[in-house]
């Protein structure tokens, strides 16, 4: 199967398209990945400028770049990711009628992030990480074909062991969340670090690097020197804890690395991970500072649970194991007709 993978122009997502990319060639399909990070500069300051005439201009040239790629390259699926620049109704349609299958992986949070709403309907396929009341939702736009998939882990990036660098206590990366930016405030300890792009605008002492992106190989290294990862979900509410649904890909990538994580609840948690041997999940913020100081004392306990859950994201939960399940549901749904399913 040719399958075109529209990678997003920036972003968190930027990543897991690269990664599910490179998955379906690894499980033997001829894939291939049009990459639009190159723009991104220019797309910062069309963003900036609120000029809507560039901002059209801009969506025609990403049109005109897909179409070269999908006249040479001819695929049978077209697989957009969050922040992809799929975003023309008139172009999904034309796609659709010359036998293309659409797909697209909402890898976002929807109450968050509403792009949703003005394409979905066009795309034949549509993954999420979240189930109802999302899929409600979706359905009540017209939405066909919603399947739950949430990420994974990415086996093929290097790791960084971090021996050369020092040790960390408790580490943090990741933006700031007003969740993130009220609970942090209160963990006043000594050996806590924060990483991730934007937290120079917020006083908190904890902040290493605040004023730029961590890139990925720099972040496995700070996941590597930390004896714990803490791993609060992303919340627009600043109180919020525990409170959410999807599980996010930091999750999965900690997980996969061997390193421990304390993290919030999720209520699909238990989809992908045994709460008791597995992972260390909490309820509130409270537990979450109670836990750290338990787990700092415990190094086997964190290892135990470190390597149980590693061995768990290695036996289903990478991208490989991601891209078969999209193969295998393209192929059921083909078989079976263009009805209306939810997976």
């Amino acid at each position: 199967m040719r399958i075109l993978v529209v990678g997003p122009i920036k972003g968190g997502s930027l990543p897991i398209g690269r990664a599910i990319y490179s998955a379906f060639n690894q499980i033997g399909q001829d894939a291939r990945f049009l990459d639009y990070s190159n723009w991104e500069n220019e797309f910062r300051d069309i963003v900036k400028s609120k000029d809507e005439d560039l901002s059209c201009r801009f969506i025609y040239r990403c049109n005109i770049r897909l179409m070269k790629e999908v006249l040479e390259f001819k695929p049978d699926v077209i697989f957009g990711i969050a922040q992809s620049p799929l975003v023309s109704d008139s172009l999904l349609i034309q796609l659709r009628k010359a036998g293309i299958v659409l797909c697209f992986w909402f890898v976002e949070d929807y109450e968050v992030i509403d792009s949703w709403k003005s394409y979905a309907p066009y795309f034949d396929h549509y993954f999420t990480i979240q189930k109802e009341p999302f899929w409600k939702e979706l359905r009540r736009i017209g939405c066909k074909n919603l399947h739950y998939l949430p990420t994974a882990f990415d086996s093929n990036l290097p790791s960084s062991e971090g021996q050369a660098l020092p040790r960390i206590d408790v580490s943090f990366v990741g933006a700031p969340y007003p969740n993130r930016v009220h609970f942090f405030r209160d963990l006043k300890r000594r050996g806590f670090e924060i990483y991730g792009d934007a937290w120079e605008g917020y006083d908190n002492p904890s902040v290493v690097v605040g004023h730029r992106w961590v890139s990925d190989i720099e972040a496995r290294s700070i996941y590597g020197r930390s004896l714990i990862n803490i791993n609060l979900h992303s919340s627009a509410g600043p109180d919020s804890f525990g409170e959410g649904d999807f599980v996010n890909p930091r999750t999965f990538e900690l997980a996969g690395l061997g390193v421990f994580q304390l993290t919030d609840m999720r209520t699909l948690m238990p989809l992908h991970f045994d709460l008791k041997d597995e992972m260390v999940v909490l309820k509130s913020w409270k537990d979450m500072k109670r836990a750290i100081e338990y787990f700092l004392r415990h190094g086997s306990a964190r290892a135990a649970l470190a390597k149980k859950a590693r061995e768990r994201v290695l036996q289903g939960h990478t991208y490989e194991h991601r891209a078969a399940e999209i193969i295998d549901t393209l192929s059921r749904t083909q078989r079976a007709g263009d009805r209306w399913t939810t997976s």
